[in-house]
């Protein structure tokens, strides 16, 4: 399989260069998608050879719409997808990668212990609502670092902000796609963080939406 790594960033200067060291270790292709950084973000990623895709509308959602986009353009048939913040560890990328082309999405469970809980109880109600909603067992559907298959995320996004992981869940969820989750740590984040507390209803909404209405 011919997989790459999807990076979306905003305004990462504290932690794009270490992000994107750690995964140059592994020899992955990276395919930088930028919400028009007002920071170093950009000058960081060109100076160590990596080209800068501005995503198509704003919010992570269309920047990871954009990015797969490009991806099969590309035509790389798997993407893994990571934060930036430097929370999620680009160590993990080969064992995510060892499951396919078994698995269709994989995605790194965290121990709620290590995240906040004004973060913890929302992705809580998000992951258990998805469960009873489209029939799943997972464990954490808010995960930034997760692996799939482009083709079967490909044309059936429509989510822009930060409900784009749980829609990517609740699709393959609904496509009968094989999930798997692994074990990570998640770890403190490097710079600002940029969700709010309002995304969470944001990602409720989403939820409901996928499963009584609109798109």
């Amino acid at each position: 399989m011919n997989p790459c790594v999807i990076l979306p960033t905003k305004n990462e200067e504290q932690s794009i260069a270490y992000m994107i060291d750690e995964i140059q270790k592994i020899k992955l292709p990276i395919i930088v998608i930028d919400e028009h950084s007002t920071d170093k973000t950009e000058e960081i990623a060109r100076s160590k050879g990596i080209k800068v895709y501005q995503r198509e509308g704003l919010g992570k959602g269309a920047g990871v719409i954009t990015a797969i986009n490009i991806a099969n353009q590309k035509e790389y048939d798997l993407a893994i997808l990571i934060d930036c913040d430097g929370t999620y560890s680009p160590k993990y990328i080969p064992e995510f990668l060892s499951n396919f082309p078994e698995q269709d999405m994989v995605i790194g469970k965290r121990d709620m212990a290590d995240v906040k809980f004004l973060h913890r109880l929302p992705n809580t109600i998000h992951t258990q609502t998805i469960n009873i909603f489209f029939g799943g067992k997972l464990n954490d559907i808010n995960s930034g670092l997760r692996a799939f298959k482009v083709k079967k995320m490909l044309g059936l996004l429509t989510a822009t902000g930060f409900d784009i992981e749980a829609q990517m869940t609740i699709k393959a969820l609904k496509q009968k796609s094989n999930i798997k989750e692994i074990k990570i740590n998640y770890r403190k984040r490097l710079g600002d963080s940029k969700i709010r507390m309002r995304d969470g209803y944001y990602i409720l909404r989403r939820i409901f939406r996928e499963k009584f209405g609109k798109k």
